[in-house]
């Protein structure tokens, strides 16, 4: 029997909803038990998911590590949202919670150089605690590159520094102009497009001419943000 049209719409909001209520990911069986599928079936929708960059699985496999903005594992990225933690992917991914869910948010993470605490608090599209005040959200890579490898891009290349200054001492910024910084304001913004109805059952995501489009509205040009 085929899987009707509106199944992995409605899977991939079960697997959202599910990450909201539980801090983690539903798993094949739950998929197959909910939707009335097999478990063929279930690894296909969660694959086309994966397809369409909803969600990351585990490589070679039908479980999934990433809802974005949701990871399945401890990350140095937590968020805390009406008395609920969770982990995010990235820096991005954990102010995007502020973005997808319009509630207060506060960000616990570190500084990808020296491991610093950093202490963010979102309120009403904005960043109302920054500490330290420098913080910055940094992406080592261009646009173009972020879905070749996601969970290398998510885990290893959008991190927090604690200022300017701990970002060139990194490692991560071997290569001068290779990324760019931005405040927790401007990555608020960034989300908007890409998270903003993330809870919604028809939520789609933006187009890549709307995506440029968007970050052409924020002054985000040249060839680091072409895709």
């Amino acid at each position: 029997m085929p899987i009707p049209e509106d199944v992995p719409k409605r899977v991939r909001k079960f697997v959202f909803d599910h990450f909201l209520e539980h801090a983690a990911p539903p798993i094949v069986e739950q998929v197959m038990t909910a939707f009335s599928l097999s478990r063929e079936q279930a690894t296909d929708v969660l694959h086309s998911l994966e397809a369409a960059r909803h969600v990351a699985l585990v490589k070679g496999t039908a479980r999934i590590l990433m809802a974005f903005p949701f990871s399945a594992g401890a990350t140095p990225f937590r968020v805390t949202v009406r008395g609920r933690r969770y982990f995010a992917n990235c820096a991005w991914d954990a102010i995007a919670f502020h973005a997808m869910l319009r509630n207060d948010i506060r960000v616990e993470s570190f500084c990808h150089h020296c491991a610093a605490p950093i202490n963010l608090e979102m309120r009403e599209g904005s960043a109302v605690h920054v500490d330290p005040e420098d913080v910055l959200v940094y992406l080592a890579l261009p646009a173009a590159r972020w879905w070749d490898d996601i969970i290398t891009t998510c885990s290893n290349t959008m991190v927090f520094f604690a200022s300017p200054e701990h970002r060139e001492a990194s490692a991560l910024c071997a290569s001068p102009g290779s990324g760019v910084s931005l405040t927790p304001d401007q990555v608020h913004t960034l989300s908007v497009p890409l998270y903003g109805k993330k809870m919604d059952l028809d939520y789609a995501r933006p187009s890549k001419q709307s995506l440029l489009d968007h970050f052409a509205t924020m002054g985000l040009t040249g060839d680091f943000w072409k895709l």
